[in-house]
């Protein structure tokens, strides 16, 4: 089922990032709901910082 873009607070479909000719980020798709304590986990260099920049 898929939600409403009104009860989202960041909402990415299919976000890609390149640096060059280098893609840090590859077809993203990410829902996090208003009033939600979301947390990003996974190893050192996996593009978590990346992604946040990206949506900042």
């Amino acid at each position: 089922m898929q939600e409403q873009a009104g009860n989202m607070a960041i909402r990415t479909q299919k976000l890609n990032l390149w640096y060059g000719t280098f893609q840090a980020l590859f077809d993203v798709d990410l829902d996090i709901k208003q009033g939600i304590i979301t947390s990003m986990i996974g190893p050192s260099g996996c593009g978590k910082s990346t992604f946040l920049r990206s949506v900042n």
